[in-house]
């Protein structure tokens, strides 16, 4: 036989083999594809087998089968799977049943909000609501920091306005609480159950509660040339960003948390509003020189990472100045209106404001039953609160129409509105003596 035949013979012979490998491929796929379509469909979507992952407590497991088997997880364990705190084998428990090792007596404020909401679980060990103390007990040092910043003593702020507002239960909870109650939550900045550090560097983090018309801290920073820089990169600075400091601009942890803390009091010399030039800690006492010099050193240093030592200085001077007209326009205010207490026109804003040490929560009046001056005057303290915030957040829009032409606005109705008072009692006066 020649090659060229023997060589013709060996491709035929290939060439069937391969017919036959594909027609047993695709004669196989069929059968398995008609397999499935016959599948009962209960068997389908049968119940996913609960869950034994490696690494996670028998506690915490008992906890996941029995949200997933009743359907109130929602999301909460997917979210705690994603975290550190699955990854390192931090479970339900760990958070949520009360051990041996806790404190017999709670602060009654602490107390009261634990018990404001029932927990509906079957195991009376367990606690819904996790105070900041349970995660002090693994993050001492973050806890601490806590501990000394006015979020620490949020709840107790709303109870001591509470005393003279007295708004109902309802109208607490669903307007004040929610921000207040970050004196015992950790979850109010790192949101359950991923609990991210870096979520909880966002701007937006603090948005929920640093927004409004005396809290506008948040509209504030997002309508400056920072918030600016940070909005326009926003859709790649969580990708692109390991840590704070590779930001092209800076967000609110990074000047009031520098390098993590939690001490969000970090660095202010000033405030709150309507207490002076000078700052007032957490426990109403004033600072001394020595203590606001270091108080503004440390800001300074966080200013100079990105700026040269004299814009830091000139910026957070310039601010200053504000801060202290604002503040005279609150004394200014404040004493014309008890000036009329004294000519017995019943005003007793002295009175209400005595020992306080946030003005402008204090003076969150009744509006029907004080008069017409004391709404004038916490709407003007409102507006102080935006002039010297929108100074010290770069946002000249806040700090002059949203701030000072407003707060000027307040002060001469309150002129006029005092005028007016005087003018009837005067009238009144004469009226008596008339008809004597």
């Amino acid at each position: 036989m020649s090659n060229s035949l023997r060589y013709a013979n060996t491709s035929t012979n290939l060439f069937a083999a391969v017919l036959f490998l594909a027609w047993s491929l695709l004669t196989g796929g069929c059968a398995t594809q008609k397999e499935v379509v016959v599948i009962p469909a209960t068997e389908a979507v049968a119940a996913p087998a609960p869950k034994t992952e490696r690494g996670i407590t028998g506690e915490s497991l008992r906890c996941i089968n029995c949200h997933e088997e009743r359907g109130v997880a929602h999301g909460w364990v997917a979210d705690w799977e994603g975290s550190a705190h699955a990854r390192k084998g931090v479970g339900c428990e760990v958070c949520h049943i009360n051990t041996d090792t806790e404190p017999a007596v709670k602060e009654a404020q602490e107390l009261a909000y634990l018990s404001a909401e029932a927990c509906a679980c079957e195991d009376i060990r367990v606690s819904r609501r996790v105070v900041a103390g349970n995660c002090g007990k693994c993050h001492l040092k973050q806890y601490h920091e806590f501990m000394k910043s006015r979020h620490s003593l949020g709840w107790k702020r709303m109870l001591d306005c509470t005393k003279s507002l007295a708004p109902s239960l309802n109208a607490r909870s669903a307007q004040c609480e929610q921000c207040h109650n970050i004196q015992f939550k950790c979850d109010s900045c790192h949101t359950r159950h991923t609990f991210s550090t870096l979520e909880a560097k966002t701007p937006e983090a603090c948005r929920t509660c640093h927004s409004g018309t005396d809290n506008s801290q948040y509209e504030i920073y997002l309508a400056s040339k920072h918030g600016a820089v940070y909005s326009a990169s926003q859709s790649f600075i969580l990708r692109d960003s390991r840590s704070v400091e590779s930001m092209r601009s800076p967000v609110c942890v990074t000047c009031h948390m520098p390098q993590g803390s939690h001490d969000m009091s970090f660095g202010l010399a000033y405030g709150p509003v309507g207490s002076g030039a000078s700052y007032i800690d957490k426990n109403g006492d004033r600072a001394d020189e020595a203590a606001l010099s270091k108080r503004r050193g440390d800001m300074l240093s966080i200013c100079n990472a990105c700026h040269s030592p004299h814009f830091s200085k000139k910026s957070l001077e310039t601010a200053d100045a504000l801060h202290k007209s604002a503040e005279d326009v609150i004394k200014e205010a404040f004493g014309i209106i008890a000036s009329l207490g004294k000519d017995g026109h019943a005003i007793s804003l002295t009175d209400k404001t005595a020992g306080a040490s946030l003005l402008g929560h204090t003076l969150v009046p009744n509006v029907e039953t004080v008069p017409e001056i004391e709404l004038l005057f916490a709407r003007l303290v409102n507006n102080a609160t935006v002039v010297w915030k929108g100074a010290y957040h770069s946002n000249p829009a806040y700090t002059h129409l949203q701030g000072w032409m407003k707060l000027q606005m307040c002060l001469s109705d309150i002129k006029a509105e005092a005028q007016r008072m005087k003018d009837d009692a005067e009238i009144k006066r004469k009226m008596e003596i008339k008809l004597r």
